[in-house]
């Protein structure tokens, strides 16, 4: 299936200048390895690119707008989860896959590393657009405390989602195994009736289309299947990707890794 021509092109209108994201990307080295401080960087460009075409930064959908530009973003089968409660669990990788789901929705919670909490700096931008709950990897107790605040975010919002990294760390799905995924998700979609959707994103790139493709919401609720179900939804997300297919993502030596090698 030619899936590209079903694609939303954004912001057709705005005419705005990729170079300074392209410099900066380069300056730190590609898009898979940021510090928080280098993240405020990409924050603070951002929120100026956005006020040079006249759009308000601090409003999540105008913020967005500039984004979907920068990042060459074609985005299918969106529309159908504008309205109701959702899990998504999309692929992660690179740094930008937070910022961009986590504006590309209204009332939108992102689960991130605590780095990304932590830092007063970047929250300061961050919590402008979108909620943000901060996770300790391999931590049980971080990790229920976060299914909870994924729970309630739903609860209170009629309509709204929340974003999980289910790998928990960036990675290409090919080193990525059923066991490495995490199924907690399953808590939250159980609390609240909101449905589990696998979301495949591609590499962001300033200089090629970044395709992202919103699935069916998935069936599968028992916890030893679902790593297995959410690889396969995810490895035919990206077969739908085709002229050209699917880029392969450029990761740092870290982020090559199997993740079970991976000492978080």
């Amino acid at each position: 299936m030619e899936i590209k021509k079903r694609f939303v092109r954004m912001s057709e209108e705005y005419n705005i200048d990729r170079s300074r994201m392209k410099a900066l990307i380069e300056e730190f080295g590609g898009v898979d390895s940021y510090t928080t401080t280098q993240a405020v960087s990409i924050f603070e460009l951002l929120f100026k690119m956005t006020r040079e075409v006249g759009l308000d930064p601090e409003k999540s959908n105008e913020f967005f707008e500039v984004v979907s530009k920068v990042y060459n973003l074609e985005i299918h089968n969106l529309e159908k989860y504008k309205k109701g409660k959702y899990v998504f669990v999309p692929n992660h990788i690179s740094e930008f896959d937070g910022l961009i789901l986590g504006t590309i929705l209204a009332n939108m919670m992102v689960v991130a590393k605590t780095d990304w909490v932590s830092n007063p700096d970047l929250n300061a931008y961050i919590e402008k657009l979108f909620s943000i709950v901060g996770l300790h990897r391999r931590d049980t107790t971080s990790g229920l405390e976060v299914l909870r605040k994924c729970a309630e975010h739903l609860e209170k919002n009629e309509n709204g989602g929340v974003t999980v990294f289910v790998q928990q760390t960036i990675a290409a799905l090919d080193i990525t195994t059923p066991e490495d995924i995490a199924v907690g998700v399953i808590f939250i979609a159980q609390k609240t009736a909101a449905p589990i959707v696998p979301v495949y994103i591609e590499q962001a790139s300033v200089d090629q289309p970044t395709r992202i493709i919103f699935g069916e919401p998935m069936e599968c609720m028992n916890k030893r299947k679902f790593g297995e179900e959410w690889l396969k939804n995810e490895l035919e997300l990206r077969a739908k990707i085709t002229s050209p297919a699917a880029r392969v993502p450029v990761l740092c030596e870290k982020h090559r890794k199997p993740i079970k090698e991976r000492g978080f």
